[in-house]
């Protein structure tokens, strides 16, 4: 009689299928909540900035950028209005989105919505009424209230 104390090559692979299947289900959890982390950081980032921008406001009666700046309205528009709010020291640095360096839109509609504050969010599904707290001021358009998006928007009105 002999006395093995090894495995098998069919519990091994067992073994290893198991162990497989367990990482490729952890590996999907921990890309959602990544993806989770970055929209949470967006959204607090645009709080943020919707104080900075009342700060502003009650200072000068008028939101920044009253006249599109540069040759792409939105972000250029955005990282000058930022520019605007950290050089008046309502805000401590010009905030950057988690994965692009071109992730955040800022349009300034004098006279009608005011400071429009716009960014993608990756984990939620496209929907016509937004994430909470986002506003979609117009009918048919990219921050639109008819027409299903990702896009999260933060209306600061006059």
């Amino acid at each position: 009689m002999r006395g093995g104390g090894g495995f098998t090559l069919i519990e091994l692979l067992v073994v290893i299928a198991i162990i497989g299947v367990l990482a490729s289900v952890v590996l999907a959890s921990v890309n959602s909540a990544r993806l989770k982390a970055r929209d949470a950081r967006r959204i607090a980032d645009f709080r943020q900035l919707q104080t900075a921008l009342a700060f502003y406001f009650d200072k000068y009666g008028r939101y920044p950028n009253e006249t599109p700046v540069a040759t792409n309205p939105w972000s250029d528009n955005f990282n000058n209005m930022a520019q605007q709010l950290v050089t008046e020291g309502f805000l401590s640095s010009v905030p950057r989105d988690p994965l692009s360096a071109t992730g955040y839109s800022y349009y300034n509609y004098l006279g009608s919505i005011g400071g429009l504050l716009v960014v993608g969010l990756e984990a939620i599904p496209a929907t016509t009424v937004g994430p909470y707290g986002s506003c979609r001021p117009f009918g048919a358009n990219w921050c639109s209230s008819t027409q299903a998006s990702t896009l999260y928007c933060l209306c600061n009105s006059y």
